[in-house]
Order: structure tokens, then C-alpha cells, then sequence
């Protein structure tokens, strides 16, 4: 006769059933990465690898079916170096894109990761914004937000990059050189093969969207007075000793007047949002 406790365990394991395999191997040659996938850091691989010593939790990587890695590309090389049993599930739903959707809440899955792993694959807008990073030596998140039209990437854009979504139109590309090159210019007057940081980078695109500028009259202000912007370190600071070179001298009628400009937000106004 079964008792209430048989009865119980009967219906606990009625409702939960096995959905797949743990297998594990010390095969180590058997496992491929996925192409493009970002480099462990040494911080990271010390973290697991200090974790195994003081408890193997025996931790599952995922795999296709032919070996390669999807999940679990650290976890996977702390333990061969180890030479513990490498602990796997087979799941060929889970393909090489994947890999950034899975990682991109994860702490270290950055948009340089992202952009590696998409230029790989040869992706064209991916392949786009590393040239104009090297081009102009500008920062990616900079690159990725102008090229659409926006100060910075706009959470809809940024999640487009990360899932592998982006992609850029004819019209934006010209649009952002047409931008980009003259604010390269006017950084190489004074900061001639360094990389143009992102607050000055925000002030020139803001200032190139007021009606009185002129790419001529703000390389004459910057040659003149240059001196004025090597201090700056914000946006903000960018922004007031800008427009006063750019002001000095000139009838009221012709000055930007960009401080209010900047702190009136009125710039946001002109923004382009493209919905994908």
C-alpha cells in the first residue's frame, strides 16, 4: 500500500521532467571556440580558476553538437588548464549570434566585444564603424551614435548594435563624415594624432548644429586661442571656452552663443530619431 509520502513524491516528480543531458570529457581537442568571440581577461580567468580550487561546482559550458563553444569559452579553458573533466550540454539552438545577445547584460560583453565579433563575421555597418574609428581616432560609442545621427547611442541604437540589428544607410555615413572630418581638423590644430576624446567630440557636433557656425571661423578662434581649450576635461568646460574664442570679436548678431544653447538642451530638439 503507498503511502502519503510515496504519493507525494509520485506527483513532485509528475511535474518536473528531464530536459537534457550533462555529458563530460577530458577531450580537450575536441572543443572549438566561436570565431569572433571575445578574449578572456586575465582577472577574469584568476576569478574561476581561484573558484575551482576552492570548490568545483562542476559548472556546465554549452556546446553544438560539433564540439564548438557557445557559453562558457573561460570555464572551458580554466579547466583544461586544470586538467578537470571539461562538463557540457548540447543545445544546437544556440548558434554563433547568439553569443551577444546571451553575454550583452554580462559585465564584460563590451561594444569593442560586440564590434569584434560582428567585424568578424563581416558584417557591413560593424565593418563601417572600425574604419571610422581608425579614420578619424575617435571612441566606438562616439562612432556608433554619430553615425545614426545622435550625440551619443540612443538605447534603441545601442541594443541594435549589441543584437546585431545596425545598420547604416548611405545617407548617414556621408552625413557623419561630413561632420566628423572638419571636427578631426580642428582637434589636430593643437592635439595633432591623439585620439579626440568624447567631450570635445560632443561640443563640436553641438556647435555644428547652431546657424552661425562656420568650420572657417572656428579653426581661426582655435589657432588664436586654442590654448583656452587644453585644460578642458568635460563637455561642459568644452562648451564655455569654445564659445567664447568663437564669440570673441564678433557682433552679437554673429555669435553662437553656445552655452545657452547647451544648457537650454535646445540641440535635442534637432535630433534625428530613427526607429529600426
Amino acid at each position: 500500500m503507498q503511502t502519503r509520502k510515496t504519493i507525494m513524491k509520485q506527483k513532485n516528480k509528475d511535474k518536473h521532467k528531464q530536459h537534457t543531458l550533462v555529458y563530460s570529457t577530458k577531450d580537450y581537442g575536441w572543443f572549438k571556440k566561436t570565431r569572433g568571440n571575445r578574449d578572456a581577461t586575465a582577472g577574469h580567468c584568476r576569478k574561476i580558476r581561484n573558484s575551482i580550487v576552492e570548490k568545483d561546482l562542476e559548472m556546465v559550458i554549452y556546446i553544438n553538437s560539433d564540439g564548438t563553444i557557445r557559453e562558457g569559452h573561460t570555464t572551458f579553458e580554466v579547466r583544461r588548464e586544470l586538467g578537470l573533466p571539461i562538463y557540457y550540454i548540447i543545445n544546437d539552438k544556440f548558434d554563433s549570434l547568439d553569443v551577444p545577445r546571451f553575454n550583452t547584460g554580462r559585465e564584460n560583453w563590451t561594444f569593442p566585444n560586440t564590434l569584434n565579433f560582428y567585424v568578424t563575421r563581416q558584417r557591413r555597418a560593424y565593418k563601417v564603424v572600425k574604419q571610422k574609428m581608425a579614420k578619424y581616432f575617435m571612441p566606438i560609442q562616439e562612432t556608433v551614435g554619430l553615425l545614426k545621427g545622435e550625440q551619443s547611442p540612443q538605447r534603441d541604437t545601442a541594443e541594435d548594435f549589441k543584437w546585431g540589428r545596425y545598420s547604416l544607410k548611405y545617407s548617414e555615413i556621408k552625413k557623419f563624415d561630413a561632420l566628423v572630418e572638419p571636427m578631426r581638423k580642428l582637434w589636430d590644430i593643437r592635439n595633432a594624432g591623439s585620439k579626440m576624446p568624447r567631450s570635445f567630440i560632443r561640443m563640436a557636433a553641438i556647435a555644428a548644429k547652431l546657424p552661425n557656425y562656420t568650420f572657417e571661423r572656428a579653426q581661426q578662434a582655435i589657432k588664436n586661442n586654442g590654448a583656452k581649450l587644453d585644460g578642458c576635461s568635460s563637455t561642459s568646460e568644452f562648451i564655455e571656452n569654445f564659445g567664447k574664442i568663437f564669440d570673441k570679436g564678433l557682433e552679437k548678431s554673429k555669435r553662437l552663443n553656445l552655452v545657452r544653447f547647451f544648457e537650454d538642451k535646445l540641440y535635442d530638439k534637432q535630433e534625428e530619431h530613427i526607429v529600426h
